[in-house]
């Protein structure tokens, strides 16, 4: 029943757990978080959880970076402040200053190891005549970093997704698993796993190997495993295959390594086939790696192929022995035409999402038979096959379509017979490629699918002008679908772009890439 105070009804608070709910619809947008901590004390103890799930990332400003570290080194048990404080006098809060609102370091979910020790780096560098030496930095910096992840572990904070940086350049020395051990449950339920191996000082990397190398024995529950294995230890390497061996949830892989280092975790996900979705190989040497034992993983779903040595029919037969029903296929720099024909030939059917750079041969001819069924195409195309592409895209109920070329003649010949072709189910359309504004124009005026979406980007060869705007303009007005555009590279970062679109903000939306984009 409603509550009354001054003959107004009153509705009763959400419960907790409905309005987290709620709120994790906006765990991306944190200018909208933020409005929601002031609404009431309620909404407040929601919304805050959120904002400080993941806070370290590349979008924080230097100011945001400091003002982030001052709010957790209040959070401090008062003898971690003392012992800092006896070190780094004048930055560290003391006992003294006012404790915070919140436990933050309680919300933490998902942690970079890098973008931490970037951070207290960028701190102790605007604050370097404090210190009277580098070695004195650098002994500051681990300690700064071994109070944070004491904070984070004696908070009871539970990390759910964790990036193990150790590519040069870091400067996370602390992540020992010595700290670890104090509360194991800090790591015990990670879902998401990146590991990155990309020539790292022999500092970084022998402080962290202890660490890596007990995670198949901590952690049992990971579903997402990205590896960057390019200078990884051959150790390391088995330590890789004994954790995805460990893992009983695996589904989604994705290895990069131009060595032999995942020979041995690539022949361990044979076992993983009864829960194993995706797959992703980024420049392996299959000349080294064998995908032999994958034939067994009859749920794959997405197959990613980039780059690679010696990747061919022999690469690829495992999986089509595998007679899975492949949804999402993405060949990037592949160039044996006809194993990708035999791919295509054998999961095309199934396909609803296509990514292909770039076309070579004779494989545009074969895509409208093979693959009849894509709703999302990203392609680049060079003027050989631009009637091919013309034919696929006229054939396929496509929802989403990405076309790049380099080229302003083969942008010009596109542009002039793709609105004539574009079936009405399109609703998403990114155009990158150099298009002045009469041919968008031409384009846009022939264009019978009712886009919500449109991305155009012709930087550098062509910039935006108001001609462009004015097109976009007429397109808005005349079919009343459309929503969102980005124009140029990272949408409206230029003042003057602001100029050209102030007058459209009544009919879309100018946003940046990040918000629109969609890929698969």
């Amino acid at each position: 029943m409603n509550s009354y105070e001054e003959g107004r009804p009153i509705a009763p608070s959400l419960p907790p757990e409905s309005m987290l709910q709620i709120l994790k619809h906006l765990e991306n947008d944190i200018k909208s978080l933020h409005s929601c901590t002031l609404v009431n004390r309620h909404w407040c103890r929601q919304s805050v959880s959120l904002l400080w799930v993941e806070p370290f990332t590349t979008k924080l400003s230097d100011n945001s970076i400091l003002s982030l570290l001052k709010t957790y080194f209040r959070c401090l048990k008062n003898e971690d402040k003392i012992l800092l404080s006896q070190k780094i006098r004048n930055i560290i809060p003391t006992e003294s200053t006012t404790k915070p609102f919140f436990n933050y370091a309680s919300f933490l979910r998902k942690l970079n190891t890098r973008l931490l020790g970037n951070s207290v780096s960028l701190w102790i560098n605007l604050e370097q005549d404090l210190f009277s030496s580098i070695k004195n930095k650098e002994e500051i910096t681990n300690l700064m970093l071994k109070a944070l992840y004491k904070l984070f572990i004696q908070s009871d904070a539970r990390l759910n997704s964790l990036t193990l940086d150790v590519s040069a350049g870091s400067m996370d020395i602390a992540a020992e698993i010595s700290l670890f051990r104090q509360n194991l449950n800090f790591i015990s339920s990670i879902r998401n796993l990146n590991c990155i191996f990309s020539n790292p000082s022999s500092e970084i990397f022998y402080n962290m190997s202890d660490l890596w190398n007990e995670l198949p024995q901590i952690c049992k529950g990971i579903r997402i495993l990205d590896v960057d294995a390019n200078d990884m230890h051959w150790s390391s390497g088995q330590t890789l295959a004994n954790l995805i061996q460990s893992q009983t949830e695996l589904s989604n892989v994705k290895f990069r390594s131009s060595g032999s280092r995942v020979t041995s975790a690539v022949a361990m996900l044979a076992k993983k086939s009864d829960t194993l979705t995706s797959l992703e190989f980024e420049y392996i040497d299959f000349r080294k790696v064998s995908l032999d034992g994958l034939e067994r993983c009859a749920k794959l779903e997405k197959l990613r192929f980039i780059g690679g040595n010696a990747c061919n029919i022999d690469t690829f037969r495992p999986l089509i022995n595998a007679k899975c029903k492949i949804k999402t296929l993405e060949l990037n720099e592949i160039y044996d035409s006809q194993s990708l024909i035999t791919l295509l030939e054998n999961v095309g059917w199934s396909l609803e999402h296509l990514i292909i750079h770039p076309i070579i041969n004779s494989l545009m001819e074969v895509l409208p038979k093979y693959c009849p069924h894509i709703t999302y195409l990203n392609i680049t195309v060079t003027s050989p096959f631009i009637p091919q592409l013309l034919l696929l895209v006229s054939g396929c109920q496509l929802e989403y379509l990405v076309i790049r070329t380099n080229s302003i003649n083969d942008s010009e010949i596109i542009v002039n017979e793709m609105g004539k072709v574009v079936p009405p189910s399109l609703h998403y359309l990114e155009l990158l490629m150099p298009l002045s504004s009469r041919h968008l124009n031409t384009f846009l005026m022939d264009c019978r699918a009712p886009l919500k979406t449109l991305i155009v980007n012709s930087y550098p060869c062509i910039f935006l002008t108001d001609s462009h705007i004015n097109t976009i303009k007429k397109f808005t007005i005349r079919k009343g679908t459309l929503k969102y555009v980005n124009i140029g590279i990272g949408g409206l970062n230029l003042e003057y772009d602001r100029l050209y679109i102030g007058e459209l903000d009544r009919y879309l939306n100018f946003l940046p890439l990040d918000k629109i984009v969609v890929r698969y």
